[in-house]
């Protein structure tokens, strides 16, 4: 597991600043829709692993759950 803070994250993810906002990435992490999002105490952080691991393809997501993964 390797958490890091929602902000690393998103300069890591987007480092041209081409990506969403911070509150963007918020509610995203709230709504479930991040892979790895986890809120400790008032701030969200990213497990890099679950993050990477997960298909950014939703259907293809659902397939690879329903086969057992």
């Amino acid at each position: 597991m390797q958490l890091v803070k929602l902000s690393t994250y998103q300069k890591a993810k987007y480092p041209f600043g081409d990506g969403p906002s911070m509150k963007t990435l918020r509610k995203q992490c709230m709504e479930g829709l991040l892979p790895g999002a986890r809120k400790e105490g008032r701030l969200w952080y990213i497990d890099l692993d679950v993050n990477t691991a997960a298909s950014s393809d939703p259907l293809v997501e659902q397939v690879l759950n329903s086969i057992g993964r």
